[in-house]
């Protein structure tokens, strides 16, 4: 059964004393206003005894903030967005800052629910990967004037951002073929609409159409069998490599390979743009690009943290180089 929370009232009726008296006591400001330690530690005892929790929002609004950063990523289940999530909560909370995590499933509108929900929950500052672009936020983000800043996914050209340059990025994979490829296949995510993918794809037909090199970019179904198909009709069409563009579509691509009894790199070759740490004990290792993770997300909480002293610079765009992970798959 829901029982009546314990207020400062009931502890100051209990022990015959002010609300005022209870309050000082509480936060910490007993001797400052002469209250005997007799008292301070009656009162204090009495707290524990009723179960006595502060009342979170009241002491944020006296102080002016409540110490809380949103974050709002599209995929939680992902190892990147985990990883991103971890480094930030950690750095956040040895900054004083608890975090509230939230998770869109790379939904446009549950994203912008939920961001509004943090926002109503006083939060000083939000870091976003975002699902809409940018101009769908900008009602929501004006509802307030906490500071935002934008990680892996950009917000635009005047915001603060922290991420890697998709588009050289992506040209670097072609590059890095140990044969030149005849047909390059990107295989990308269900939601490919997002501004990361879409550079990413950007970035390899540019370099395959400079090489005279044909590109083709697929979705697979998400079924075993409908994976299969598209990868199989894709080699019968010349793909000799692929790119799948988040870890996610590169294990969907293996298994069709492993289906279709398909050798890396002997039949095909393949580099995900995105790595995994099970990358390196799959046989052949899968060549990876090992994005900066860890480093996306401090540098993120640093650019935050400018941010909530209130620095008046324009929004700053932090691109961080990534490393070629060289196995045995291209």
């Amino acid at each position: 059964m829901k029982t009546k929370r314990t207020s400062l009232n009931d502890i100051a009726k209990a022990l015959s004393v002010s609300k005022a008296t209870v309050s000082f006591v509480l936060n910490g400001k007993g001797d400052q206003f002469n209250i005997s330690k007799e008292k301070q530690r009656l009162i204090k005892e009495k707290a524990k005894e009723l179960s006595y929790v502060p009342n979170f929002f009241a002491k944020s609004l006296r102080q002016g903030e409540t110490k809380t950063i949103g974050l709002v990523l599209p995929d939680i289940s992902n190892e990147f967005y985990a990883e991103l999530a971890k480094t930030i909560q950690e750095q956040l909370y040895a900054e004083g800052y608890t975090t509230f995590i939230v998770n869109t499933n790379d939904n446009n509108e549950v994203e912008k629910v939920l961001m509004r929900e943090l926002i109503q929950r006083s939060i000083d500052g939000m870091i976003i990967a975002p699902s809409n672009h940018i101009t769908n936020l900008i009602p929501i983000l004006l509802e307030t004037h906490i500071p935002v800043v934008f990680t892996d996914r950009p917000g635009d050209e005047n915001a603060d951002f922290v991420g890697v340059d998709s588009i050289p990025e992506a040209e670097r994979l072609v590059n890095s073929f140990s044969v030149k490829p005849k047909r390059v296949v990107c295989v990308v995510p269900a939601k490919s609409d997002v501004s990361t993918i879409q550079e990413r794809v950007k970035g390899i037909a540019e370099v395959c159409e400079k090489a005279g090199m044909d590109v083709n970019v697929v979705e697979l179904p998400g079924t075993k069998n409908g994976n299969k198909a598209v990868i199989q009709q894709e080699i019968k069409t010349g793909a000799d490599s692929f790119i799948p563009l988040n870890n996610k579509c590169t294990l969907s691509s293996l298994a069709a390979f492993n289906s279709l009894d398909l050798t890396m790199p002997k039949d095909i070759r393949m580099i995900s743009f995105d790595d995994s740490e099970s990358f390196e004990y799959m046989n052949p290792p899968i060549s990876a690009l090992r994005q900066p993770v860890t480093e996306i997300g401090l540098k993120t909480v640093a650019r935050l943290y400018e941010r909530l002293k209130e620095t008046k610079d324009p929004g700053k765009h932090f691109l961080l180089p990534c490393e070629f992970m060289a196995r045995g798959s291209h």
